[in-house]
């Protein structure tokens, strides 16, 4: 019997690809296919039963017309705004979205740095283990020594604005976490997204000098690439605003780690933290790390984990096909996206 086929078209390394494949249940035939043959992806399309993409496709009313035998179209991600929801309805395949954990656990990390920053945890623990009290007393509802070590700099996400530099699906996830917040959340990517995407996820575009110039916290989750390495440099903190904090959770080559350490040091910048590094494992004598020193330094820096341990989860990659599985067996479908009417 013939297995069903399954168009897979990504944009991530090989390695990555490899993993998917290897993770595809063995009653599923799967190609692989990169986005950048528009012709390939129609023609392998004819004969596809089921379309997986991560965000490297646009999916079109030319694409669900060639895919005459269509199913389901299974997105890789949280983002749809880039498939012809209406055509597909109009055909009868329906579209799902899957968050992708990774992504997830990248945006956990970031939110974690960041309020590391603002509330200035290090300095706070810092400031209790050399301030004991002489003359404590017992608490009770009405009394105690509120901030007793007279410590200052202590932040809040409510009501301030954090920069996301570098949009994609990590940074919806990290929108998303933001929304209880209480924060404003600006975002720079080269395309727009659509209003209604903006919406959902409570997020405002603006040109990266809008962005830097109005953030309080700047997130930078840019890719790796010729044109994003060392882009974090001296000029780039100069058009932020003043005492803004900067987390680096993207790619471990944005960062110009000198300028941004003395930037630090000159007050610049209110606070830094980072997950990556430009040559790893860490060198001994790393700029940013040396800030590190001071225990009462506003930084949040950690070994490049942010997506977690490194092994790989084949139960998250296996989900990718978990949907294709639902259809075949008449089961209810997860994370259906929905056209607006």
């Amino acid at each position: 019997m013939k297995k069903p086929k399954v168009l897979y078209v990504s944009s991530r390394p090989s390695r990555h690809q490899d993993i998917a494949l290897q993770a595809a249940p063995d009653e599923l035939a799967v190609a692989m296919c990169g986005p950048g043959d528009h012709g390939e992806i129609l023609r392998q399309l004819a004969d596809a039963d089921f379309l997986i993409s991560d965000r490297a496709l646009d999916i079109g009313a030319d694409m669900l017309a060639a895919g005459k035998s269509l199913r389901l179209v299974q997105r890789i991600g949280r983002l749809v705004h880039d498939i012809d929801l209406a055509e597909a309805r109009r055909r009868d395949i329906p579209v799902c979205y899957l968050p992708v954990q990774r992504c997830a656990k990248v945006a956990e990390h970031a939110m974690m740095q960041t309020l590391i920053l603002q509330r200035n945890y290090r300095l706070l623990e810092s400031l209790l283990r050399l301030s004991p009290g002489t003359d404590a007393v017992k608490c009770d509802a009405n009394t105690f020594a509120y901030n007793w070590t007279g410590a200052e700099s202590v932040h809040s996400l409510i009501g301030a604005c954090v920069g996301i530099v570098g949009f994609g699906e990590i940074g919806a996830e990290l929108a998303l976490r933001l929304q209880p917040f209480g924060a404003r959340v600006l975002y720079h990517k080269r395309s727009r997204l659509p209003a209604g995407t903006e919406r959902s996820l409570g997020i405002e575009h603006g040109s990266l000098a809008e962005v830097l110039r109005q953030s309080d916290v700047v997130v930078i989750l840019l890719p790796h690439s010729d044109h994003t390495a060392g882009m974090v440099d001296s000029r780039f903190i100069a058009q932020m605003k003043p005492g803004a904090m900067l987390v680096a959770t993207g790619a471990s080559t944005a960062l110009n780690e000198r300028d941004v350490a003395a930037a630090y040091r000159a007050s610049a910048i209110a606070g830094v933290a980072t997950d990556g590094w430009n040559y790893e494992p860490v060198e001994e004598g790393n700029p940013l790390l040396a800030l590190a020193e001071d225990p009462r330094a506003n930084v949040a820096f950690t070994p490049h984990v942010a997506a977690g341990s490194g092994t790989i989860d084949w139960d998250e990659r296996r989900a990718e096909y978990a949907n294709i599985l639902r259809l075949i067996r008449g089961e209810p479908l997860l994370y259906q996206a929905m056209p607006a009417d």
